[in-house]
């Protein structure tokens, strides 16, 4: 088991808009339980998570809470508010956690993550310090200017990278107050590290990590749970 030091730690970020769903979307009911529930089900059946933070918008910070309670959730230290930027809601899970040890941050618009995906991950970041699940681009890729299509992008070596991302705690910090105190804007906290010469490890990852962006991804995801 890791030492106090060590020990690992998580932040699921809930606080989105959802522009694109027309809603909250982690708060939409999948088989009767609402979205964000999984990601809260694996972070508390992860063995070897010690903790977690949720990140959510400034009107549902009551609503997580009763979650907690009504689930019963063992491991949940604080729900936090989001910020305007998903960089400002990662920062502020962060300061939430202790100054030492690692940390995954995972989307709770991806409900299919399991607990073995955060063990493989807390396992591999120990060597590396930043590690990203991904999977393989398997569609061919051009790209258009307007509404043109002016070349085929090569897509050997490309994968797109989803949650959960994995970091030494201090290594995510140090990259995110580099990042405020520059003016740079990050989309992803990989893309933080990424800019101070870090190369983070790629967990190819073929089971489906389905992300939830409109109304109709909720019926597959049903099918899939």
């Amino acid at each position: 088991m890791p030492t106090a030091g060590q020990a690992n730690f998580g932040v699921i970020v809930a606080a989105g808009r959802g522009r694109r769903f027309g809603g909250l979307k982690q708060f939409a009911r999948v088989k009767n339980k609402p979205l964000l529930f999984y990601s809260l089900r694996a972070f508390e059946r992860c063995p070897v998570m010690k903790g977690y933070v949720v990140v959510a918008n400034p009107g549902k910070i009551c609503a997580v809470r009763r979650m907690g309670r009504i689930f019963r959730l063992k491991k949940l230290r604080a729900v936090v508010k989001g910020g305007r930027e998903r960089m400002d809601s990662v920062a502020a899970g962060l300061a939430a956690l202790p100054e030492e040890g690692y940390v995954a941050v995972h989307d709770a618009a991806r409900p299919l993550i399991v607990p073995a995906m955060l063990a493989r991950g807390f396992r591999i970041v120990r060597q590396s310090g930043a590690v990203a699940f991904g999977a393989r681009v398997t569609e061919t890729v051009k790209e258009v200017v307007g509404r043109r299509i002016v070349r085929t992008v090569d897509r050997e070596g490309l994968v797109t990278i989803q949650t959960p991302q994995f970091f030494d705690l201090r290594l995510l910090r140090r990259a995110y107050a580099r990042c405020r105190n520059q003016g740079v804007l990050v989309t992803d906290e990989c893309q933080a590290v990424e800019l101070w010469g870090v190369e983070p490890v790629v967990i190819v990852h073929e089971r489906l990590n389905l992300k939830v962006t409109y109304p109709e991804d909720l019926l597959v995801c049903e099918a899939l749970l």
